[in-house]
């Protein structure tokens, strides 16, 4: 199923001391890149959240932003950390006589040092952290798995109705080409005859006109064409996986092959036709881009 590379999704918990709020957000990018804001008591997490992403997104810029608000419930007590307070207390002892100072360490400058006093409402155990995060990520994933989803049958539908212009166009190229061949060869004989007037070679001039008129013959490129384009076609319908790289690589080489078609191609008419397949192509790979 073709995916787009761009959606938003967000998930809640609600819980009776702490609420967490996880918002994923995600834009085209060539491989696959995760970029974490998570709060503190998060970060024992971040690779668990990498891999949960990774197992349903192949590619694209992955934004997480986890937010962590404490109910009332949990902000009616106050968690204190004697052993850190302590710690911090011996250190600026240390200190003081160190420089040389009194040792003026009042109980309220030393609360309000990092992590001396808190509150509380989080389990102790980090463990008991994750399955309420995970709810949140899960209920996240799955909005933007829904918007990349619906967003990659708009895409699918566009290149369907693009391949399908690019197709009746090389079909026009490949029905085209003999006839523009025909006219080329007797025009080079017209001009070889008058070239060499007072000294025709009707086997030269044949051979000559046969090895111009080779160089011109597109006919190998048009194969190819069509051989590229039922690709992209069969690429489109695949089921599983992430395809917007094969789809660009194949792109490439039609546009390759279109490239080679222009050059030899001395028809004005296969020249228009050229042009054509140059533009449709091209709004393609822009969509291509767009896809995971």
């Amino acid at each position: 199923m073709l995916k787009s590379m761009t959606g938003y999704g967000r998930g809640n918990y609600a819980g009776p001391t702490f609420n967490i709020t996880a918002e994923l957000r995600s834009v085209n990018h060539r491989y696959a890149d995760y970029f974490l804001r998570v709060p503190r008591e998060f970060y024992f997490f971040e690779d668990r959240i990498r891999r949960l992403l990774q197992g349903k997104i192949g590619r694209g810029r992955i934004e997480v932003n986890i937010t962590l608000h404490r109910s009332p419930a949990g902000r009616e007590s106050v968690a204190l950390d004697e052993k850190l307070a302590a710690a911090y207390h011996r250190t600026l002892q240390d200190l003081a006589v160190a420089l040389d100072l009194p040792p003026d360490i009042s109980l309220c400058e030393l609360v309000q040092l990092p992590g001396v006093l808190g509150e509380t409402g989080l389990p102790a155990d980090e463990e008991l952290l994750w399955p309420p995060l995970e709810e949140a990520l899960q209920e996240a994933l799955e909005g933007l798995l829904e918007q990349r989803t619906a967003e990659g049958r708009n895409l699918m539908r566009d290149l369907q109705l693009r391949l399908s212009s690019l197709e009746a166009l090389v079909d026009e190229l490949d029905g085209l080409t003999p006839l523009a061949l025909e006219e080329q060869r007797k025009r080079l004989e017209s001009r070889l005859q008058e070239a060499l007037a007072d000294n025709f070679d009707e086997n030269r001039l044949l051979t000559e006109c046969a090895v111009l008129v080779e160089r011109m013959d597109v006919h190998e490129e048009i194969v190819r064409l069509k051989s590229h384009l039922s690709a992209f076609d069969r690429s489109l319908r695949q089921r599983e996986g992430p395809v917007g790289r094969r789809l660009d690589f194949i792109a490439q080489e039609i546009f390759r092959e279109v490239n080679t078609v222009g050059a030899k191609a001395q028809d004005h008419r296969l020249t228009a036709l050229v042009v054509e397949v140059k533009s449709e192509l091209e709004k393609m790979r822009e969509q291509i881009q767009n896809i995971e």
